[in-house]
């Protein structure tokens, strides 16, 4: 995990520089305190192509993760900064889309933690279930079982491969949820979301390829190899306000 983390601070070493193939933007910001304890935001961004030909690249859209996690993720990062300075933490911002999820339980239906608790546990054995199921269909044709996570993991991967077509822009809208809490300590940092502070949003993608080519069956990163125009470099938006004043 460690190597994981190096990665992500050396990744603009090794990609700034290289044309603007792609414009990440923040569209725009809104909140509203829909309860006293809670502050809901709403989010639009965009993905832009500014080049004359299709582009594609490894992305899952709506899926946001903070910039500080797993660089190996296909989804869009985000740092947040207090004033000048970044947040190394997570756990400010809930999602609460992860409900949609197949068989994802509805926890406002439940009244108690232990009620949340088991129906969790549930979920998860269910879940693991059927991954073991997934991957015994595999084993019984005589592959091992590493080779068969393997097949799974580049069948997943070549799934999320992203593509705009000439000029096109994509746009999208998420839902964060804030309980308020201002204190927060995560490994050696310590931070408090200072009430009178200004508090700015920045998007970034981390666009790889060959990076990922042991998650890939030997046909699986042919096949990637072969797809044209397939972008690789960091790009990220303009740094955009919200609000977590009092």
């Amino acid at each position: 995990m460690k190597h994981l983390k190096h990665l992500f601070f050396i990744l603009p070493v090794l990609f700034f520089g290289q044309n603007k193939s792609l414009n990440i933007n923040i569209v725009s910001v809104t909140s509203v305190d829909s309860i006293p304890e809670e502050r809901k935001f709403t989010i639009r961004y965009s993905i832009e192509n500014t080049t004359d030909i299709e582009v594609s690249f490894f992305l899952e859209p709506e899926r946001l993760f903070p910039a500080h996690s797993n660089a190996m993720a296909t989804g869009i990062f985000y740092k947040l900064f207090q004033e000048k300075e970044e947040l190394i933490i997570n756990g400010i911002f809930l999602n609460k889309k992860f409900k949609k999820i197949d068989g994802f339980p509805d926890f406002s239906k439940f009244s108690t933690d232990d009620e949340r608790e088991k129906a969790m546990q549930n979920y998860m054995e269910e879940y693991m279930k059927k991954e073991n199921d997934s991957i015994q269909k595999f084993t019984k044709n005589g592959v091992t079982e590493i080779e068969a996570h393997k097949i799974k993991s580049s069948s997943t991967l070549l799934k999320v491969v992203y593509s705009l077509k000439p000029k096109e822009t994509k746009t999208y809208s998420t839902e964060w949820y804030w309980d308020k809490k201002r204190y927060f300590k995560r490994d050696e940092f310590e931070y408090y979301l200072n009430e009178k502070s200004s508090f700015y949003l920045q998007f970034y993608l981390f666009l790889m390829k060959e990076q990922y080519q042991n998650k890939l069956t030997t046909a699986d990163y042919e096949k990637l190899m072969k797809i044209p125009n397939f972008l690789k470099g960091v790009y990220q938006s303009e740094k955009v306000e919200i609000n977590l004043k009092e």
